[in-house]
């Protein structure tokens, strides 16, 4: 997929590298990368980037458990943001579920993180529960969020 000049790819390991910098610029609480490295030799484990003349922007990760799926990692790189980048990855994240036959995509995000939720908000994202005092760093509550994915329309 090609959004202008940008093009959204699977993560792979050759890109664990930039991933884990942006990763790092991005998030108090980071992935390293040997834990990025076990994460993609799992089945149920897929990260999509967002890359613009072969430089990592962006990328959102998931995770995979019979018809559900949780949304673990979604950053863009703090120069382009506001450029929709993020709800790119989104869009192509859910299009990946669907194929998946995901039924339901869960995520957590942090109450502070207004441009987060804003984005899950605007594609139907519910929130369905609170954990308090969840991240270590700060102990700023979670948000669990919920998107029910409509089933696939069969044609007759």
């Amino acid at each position: 997929m090609t959004i202008n000049q940008y093009q959204i790819l699977p993560i792979e390991k050759k890109h664990l590298a930039e991933l884990v910098l942006l990763e790092r610029l991005c998030f108090s609480q980071h992935w390293n990368l040997k834990q990025y490295q076990e994460a993609l030799d799992q089945d149920n484990f897929k990260a999509l980037g967002i890359f613009q003349d072969k430089n990592l922007k962006g990328y959102i990760s998931i995770s995979f458990m019979l018809d559900e799926a949780e949304i673990i990692n979604l950053a863009v790189h703090p120069e382009c943001r506001k450029m929709g980048l993020a709800g790119s990855l989104v869009s192509a994240v859910l299009r990946t579920c669907e194929q998946e036959g995901v039924k339901k995509i869960f995520l957590e995000v942090r109450p502070s993180n207004t441009a987060a939720l804003n984005i899950y908000r605007s594609f139907g994202f519910k929130q369905v529960a609170r954990r308090i005092k969840y991240y270590q760093d700060n102990l700023e509550d979670a948000l669990v969020f919920r998107l029910d994915l409509l089933p696939a329309k069969t044609s007759v």
